[in-house]
C-alpha cells in the first residue's frame, strides 16, 4: 500500500508537471517560430527594399547619362569609341559592372560583357516596348550571372536607343544584405527544375544541400519553411518576372532555439526539484499509514494460520475499525471452519458421510480382513423420482438415512455415495440371512404425499481379503457385487473372486475396440440363408467376429453389448457396412451375386446420415442396392417408432431389402409389423431350434408364416439345426431357412466354396431326379 500511494503521488505529480511543461514548451516553441517566420518575413522586405535603392540610383545613374549631350551625339553619329569612351566613365563612378548600348529594334550596340548577346537582353528590352520614355528596370540571368539592370531611353529628340548600366548579385551584395538583415542570403535560378547557385554566405555543406529542398521552398514562395535538409527556416523570394532568379533568406534555428533549450532545462531542473520533495514526503506520509495497517497485517496472517492473536491497535480510528473487525473475523472463521469440515466430509442432504470422507475414514480398515462392505440401492427409484417428483425424491432418502442410523448393529461407517447409493462397513463378515435381519426395518412404512410407500432395496456385499491393495479396488469391488445383486432372486450378491478381472477385462475390451477395428483384428462371416422351395442360396447374412490378441475370441454378444453401452456401436456398424459391400461387390464382379445381410442397431437406425453414406459405398464400389439387405430388431423400432419407419422408408427407396431380425421376441410385434416398410420377417431361433419336439413352437411358426405372407413379407427362420426341423418348416411354409444344419458361419474364402459345393450338389439331385 504504501509503494502504491507514493507510486500515485508521483504519478500524479509527474502528470501534472508533463502537462504543464508541454503545453509551456509547445507554446514557448510556437512563438519562436512566429518571431523566426516574422524575422524572416522583415529580412524579405529588406531585400526587397536594398533592391529598389539600387534600382533608383541605377536608374538616376542611367538617366544623366542618357541626357548628356555629348553621349547623345555620339550615339546619334555612331562614334563607337566614343560612346564606349563615355559608357566605361559614367559606369565607373557608379561602380556598375555592366554597360550596354541596344538599338531601337533590341540590337546590342556596345556591351562592357563580350558574352552578352541580344537574345539574353529581349526578356528586359520587351519591357520598353509599352514604356518608351521611362526607365525600365528587372533583375536578369546574363552569362552565367544575375544582375540588376537598368535601361534608360536615350532621345536626340526622338528615342534612338536605349542605355543601360547593372549590377551584379554577387558574394559583395550578399554580404551586404547579410549585413543589413543579420541573415543568410543565397542567390539561386531556376529553370526546368535545374538550379544554379549565384552566390550564398552558407557554408559549403548547406549550400551544396539548397538545391534539393527549392522545389519546396519555390511551391510555398513568401512563406518561411523548415526542413529536415538544413538546420534552418528558409524564405524564397522571387527576384525576376518570370521567377527564374530567387533570393533565399535563411534563419539558423539555433537562434531561436537556444532560448527555448534554456528554457526547457529550467523546466526539467524545476520538476526534478519538486518531484524529489514529493517522494520525500510521500515517504514520511504513507509510514504513517502503513506502519499501523503492517502490524495489522501480521494479525490477520496469524488468523489465516489459525494462530490466537491479540490485535496490536486500538481507538476511534478506521485504524482501531479496522482492528475490531479483524477480531470479529477470527471468531467467524472459527465458526465456518468447523461447518466446512463438516459439509466437506458430510452428505448436505442426508447428513451421512460422503465419498470423500469414505475414502478417508476406510483407509484403516484395509488391514482388518474381517470386515466387510455394503452397497444398496433402491430398485427403481429414477420411477419414484418421475411420479413423485425430485423433492418427494429426497424426503424419501433423508428418511432411509434416519433408518440406516438406527439399524442394529450400529454400522462402524454410513456413507451417501451418491443418488440413491448407501455404503454401510461392519467389522466382521455377514451371512443373506443377517443381511436380510438388517434390511427388514428398512423397507416399509415410508409416509411421501400422504401415502405408505414400501421399499425394495438391492445390497451388494464385499468381504475385505488379508490382501486388500486401495481403497478404489475395494469401492469398486463391492459395486460390482451390487451390480450382480440386480439380476439376483434375492437382490442380494456377494462379490466372488475374478468378477474384478472380468470388470477389468470388459474395460479393456471397451478401450481397445477403436484401434481393434483399425488394426485388422475384427473380421467378417457370413451364414447362408437357403431359399426352401427353390433348393438355392442366393443371400447370406453378415455377422462380425473379433479375435482379440490378449484374450483370444470374444463373442459377440459380448462386445456389441459393451460397444452399445459406451457409444461405440457406431464405429462398428460403419466398419461392418463397409467391409460387407466391398466382399459383395467382388463377388457380384466374380459372378456370384449374393445378397449380404448387416444388422443394424438402435444408434444406427437414428443416424440421419444412415441412408446417405450406405447410399456412398454403394456408389463407390459400383455395387447394385439389391446386393444389400438390411436388419432390424423389434426393441430397435421401439426406441423411436416414427423416426425408424422414415429412416426404413429412406432405406426401402435406395432399393435395399429390409429385414425384421428376431421375430416373435418383442412386446409389439403385431402392433408395428403392419407400419414397417419391410421385405423379409426373420423368426427368432428360440421358435425353431425345438419345432420337431414343441407343438407350440410349432403352431407359433405356422401362424407367423401365413400372417407375414398375408401381409406380403417373405419368411426366414433362423437356427435351423436338424433335418427334421427342416420338414416342420417345410410345412408351415417359410421361404427361407439359417442354421448350422446347412452351414455354420463361414469367412468369404470358405462361404465362396461352401457355395459352389452347394449348387453342384443341388445340380447333382435335379440330374438324378429326372432320371
Amino acid at each position: 500500500m504504501r509503494t502504491k500511494f507514493i507510486l500515485v503521488m508521483l504519478l500524479l505529480l509527474s502528470l501534472l508537471a508533463t502537462a504543464t511543461g508541454l503545453a509551456t514548451l509547445n507554446t514557448i516553441k510556437r512563438n519562436s517560430e512566429t518571431q523566426a517566420r516574422q524575422i524572416l518575413n522583415v529580412a524579405s522586405k529588406v531585400l526587397k527594399q536594398a533592391l529598389n535603392n539600387r534600382a533608383s540610383q541605377l536608374s538616376n545613374s542611367v538617366q544623366i547619362l542618357a541626357t548628356d549631350f555629348g553621349f547623345r551625339r555620339a550615339v546619334a553619329t555612331k562614334e563607337q569609341e566614343t560612346i564606349a569612351s563615355a559608357l566605361a566613365n559614367h559606369g565607373s563612378r557608379v561602380n556598375a559592372s555592366l554597360m550596354l548600348l541596344i538599338d531601337t529594334s533590341g540590337d546590342l550596340l556596345v556591351s562592357s560583357e563580350p558574352s552578352i548577346t541580344a537574345v539574353d537582353i529581349t526578356p528586359l528590352f520587351s519591357q520598353t516596348q509599352t514604356e518608351n520614355s521611362i526607365p525600365v528596370t528587372d533583375i536578369i540571368h546574363l552569362a552565367g550571372q544575375a544582375y540588376q539592370l537598368v535601361l534608360a531611353p536615350v532621345k536626340a529628340p526622338n528615342l534612338i536607343a536605349w542605355v543601360g548600366m547593372g549590377f551584379p548579385l554577387d558574394s559583395t551584395l550578399a554580404e551586404q544584405i547579410s549585413g543589413i538583415t543579420g541573415l543568410d542570403i543565397s542567390f539561386i535560378a531556376a529553370k526546368n527544375n535545374n538550379f544554379t547557385l549565384f552566390t550564398s554566405t552558407l557554408d559549403l555543406d548547406n549550400q551544396q544541400r539548397l538545391p534539393r529542398i527549392m522545389p519546396v521552398l519555390i511551391a510555398q514562395a513568401g512563406t518561411a519553411q523548415n526542413n529536415t535538409e538544413q538546420d534552418y527556416t528558409s524564405l524564397a523570394t522571387a527576384l525576376d518576372a518570370q521567377q527564374q532568379l530567387w533570393a533565399v533568406q535563411h534563419l539558423p534555428n539555433a537562434r531561436w532555439l537556444d532560448s527555448y533549450q534554456q528554457f526547457r532545462q529550467q523546466l526539467l531542473l524545476i520538476f526534478s526539484a519538486s518531484l524529489a520533495l514529493a517522494l520525500l514526503v510521500a515517504i514520511i506520509f504513507a509510514r504513517s499509514i502503513t506502519g499501523p495497517l503492517n502490524a495489522l497485517s501480521l494479525f490477520a496472517k496469524r488468523i489465516g494460520q489459525g494462530f490466537d492473536a491479540t490485535p496490536p491497535a486500538e481507538g476511534n480510528d478506521e485504524v482501531g475499525l479496522l482492528s475490531r473487525t479483524l477480531v470479529t473475523m477470527q471468531q467467524d472463521i472459527r465458526q465456518r471452519e468447523q461447518q466446512l469440515i463438516f459439509s466437506t466430509e458430510h452428505d448436505s442432504l442426508t447428513g451421512c458421510y460422503n465419498r470423500l470422507a469414505t475414502e478417508r475414514l476406510l483407509q484403516p480398515w484395509l488391514n482388518k480382513p474381517n470386515s466387510c462392505l455394503l452397497q444398496l440401492n433402491i430398485q427403481r427409484f429414477k420411477h419414484i423420482n418421475d411420479i413423485l417428483g425430485f423433492s418427494n425424491g429426497d424426503l424419501l432418502l433423508q428418511q432411509l438415512a434416519e433408518r440406516l442410523k438406527q439399524i442394529a448393529p450400529t454400522p462402524k461407517l454410513l456413507a451417501r455415495l451418491g443418488g440413491d447409493e448407501f455404503l454401510l462397513l461392519y467389522d466382521s463378515h455377514v451371512s443373506i440371512e443377517q443381511v436380510q435381519l438388517l434390511l427388514k426395518p428398512l423397507l416399509d412404512g415410508y409416509m411421501l404425499q400422504r401415502s405408505t410407500i414400501n421399499l425394495k432395496l438391492t445390497v451388494g456385499i464385499y468381504h475385505f481379503s488379508v490382501s486388500e491393495t486401495g481403497i478404489n479396488d475395494v469401492l469398486r469391488r463391492v459395486d460390482i457385487a451390487l451390480g450382480n445383486a440386480r439380476g439376483a432372486a434375492n437382490n442380494i450378491a456377494f462379490y466372488t473372486p475374478g468378477q474384478d478381472e472380468s470388470h477389468q477385462r470388459e474395460l479393456t475390451l471397451i478401450r481397445d475396440l477403436p484401434n481393434a477395428l483399425k488394426n485388422g483384428q475384427f473380421f467378417a462371416v457370413y451364414q447362408p440363408k437357403v431359399d426352401i422351395p427353390q433348393q438355392t442360396c442366393s443371400s447370406a447374412e453378415a455377422l462380425i467376429r473379433w479375435q482379440h490378441p490378449e484374450f483370444g475370441f470374444i463373442p459377440p454378444d459380448q462386445f456389441i453389448k459393451l460397444a452399445e453401452h459406451s457409444g461405440n456401436i457406431g464405429l462398428i456398424s460403419n466398419w461392418m457396412l463397409a467391409e460387407v459391400i466391398k466382399q459383395a461387390a467382388y463377388w457380384w464382379q466374380h459372378a456370384m451375386p449374393v445378397q449380404l445381410a448387416v444388422n443394424l442397431s438402435v444408434s444406427d437406425l437414428l443416424n440421419p446420415k444412415l441412408a446417405d453414406d450406405i447410399y456412398a459405398l454403394l456408389t463407390t464400389h459400383n455395387l447394385p442396392a439389391a446386393a444389400l439387405a438390411l436388419e432390424v430388431t423389434e426393441s430397435a423400432v421401439m426406441a423411436d417408432a416414427s423416426t425408424v419407419i422414415q429412416q426404413l422408408q429412406r432405406l426401402r427407396g435406395l432399393g435395399i431389402t429390409l429385414s425384421i431380425d428376431d421375430f416373435g421376441t418383442g412386446q409389439s410385434s403385431l402392433a408395428y409389423l403392419k407400419q414397417l416398410p419391410v421385405h423379409e420377417v426373420k423368426i427368432d431361433r428360440a421358435f425353431i431350434k425345438d419345432i420337431e419336439h414343441n407343438t407350440n413352437d410349432a403352431l407359433i411358426v405356422a401362424a407367423t408364416t401365413k400372417l407375414a405372407h398375408s401381409l406380403g413379407f417373405t419368411v426366414t427362420a433362423e437356427g435351423l439345426e436338424n433335418k427334421a426341423g427342416l420338414e416342420h418348416l417345410i410345412q408351415c411354409g417359410c421361404d427361407k431357412v439359417q442354421g448350422y444344419y446347412f452351414a455354420k458361419p463361414l469367412v468369404a474364402e470358405q462361404f465362396s466354396a461352401w457355395l459352389m459345393q452347394f449348387m453342384q450338389q443341388q445340380r447333382s439331385t435335379e440330374t438324378e431326379g429326372s432320371k
